[in-house]
């Protein structure tokens, strides 16, 4: 993913709006939109500003790592409802889908996020975590 993406990825993950994260790093709604969209590339200023506002690395925005973990080995316990929240959102803005080599075609995404969506439901109802 792009800078602009993974920056749009962390907004929507965050419940945040295209003007709240605008407002929240200093920028206006059209740079915003530019970022995220490609049509124009951040600034160092501005990524630094967004791996700071969201807690994870320059790196991870800028593409160098797929781990938007500041610091990997001080974050030892996963969170996996938010891990499989994470994965869903990640399915949902993908152009295609990989699975074992193979590309999947758009009924087997379907069936594979509504998986998903059962197991975090069911871990949520075992747990009695929220609905």
């Amino acid at each position: 993913m792009k800078p602009g993406e993974k920056i749009r990825y962390l907004r929507l993950k965050n419940n945040l709006t295209s003007k709240e994260l605008s407002k929240a790093l200093n920028i206006s709604e059209s740079s915003m939109s530019l970022y995220e969209s490609g049509k124009r590339k951040p600034s160092i200023d501005f990524i630094i500003k967004a791996a700071n506002y969201f807690n994870v690395t320059t790196d991870f925005l800028l593409g160098g790592s797929d781990n938007p973990l500041i610091n990997p080995e001080k974050n030892l316990r996963a969170d996996f409802s938010e891990i499989l929240e994470n994965l869903i959102s990640l399915l949902n803005n993908q152009n295609y889908v990989i699975f074992d080599g193979k590309y999947l075609d758009d009924k087997t995404i379907i069936i594979f996020k509504n998986n998903l969506n059962l197991v975090l439901e069911n871990m949520r109802m075992i747990t009695g975590g929220k609905p």
